[in-house]
Formats: C-alpha cells, sequence, structure tokens
C-alpha cells in the first residue's frame, strides 16, 4: 500500500496542495485572481472568495 502525503484542497482554484506548498500557493493565487477578476467587465466580477474555517474533527 503505497500512502501519499496529506493533502488540502486550494478554496481559490479548487487544485490540491501539500499542507506544506499550500501556505506559498494561496497569497499567489489569490493574487492572480484579483488580477484576473479585475480585468472582466464590472457586472461579471465576483467578491474575493473567503478562505473557509476549518474545525477540527473529534
Amino acid at each position: 500500500v503505497i500512502r501519499r502525503p496529506p493533502a488540502v484542497i486550494c478554496y481559490i482554484c479548487g487544485r490540491e496542495y501539500g499542507t506544506h506548498s499550500i501556505g506559498i500557493h494561496e497569497p499567489q493565487c489569490l493574487k492572480k485572481w484579483h488580477i484576473e477578476n479585475d480585468q472582466l467587465p464590472k457586472h461579471l466580477r465576483r467578491p474575493e472568495p473567503i478562505k473557509p474555517v476549518v474545525t477540527p474533527v473529534g
């Protein structure tokens, strides 16, 4: 049985990242999201995604 390292899904783009690299990815992804969102016409722009609050299980 091959175990994969723990992964987290980015709340902005929906891609899967390792628990260490998600901290690097999220600020870059949010910056990219702002650049792309600002280029849209005003009626198509969306509010900034809100990071979900994760509560520990158990």
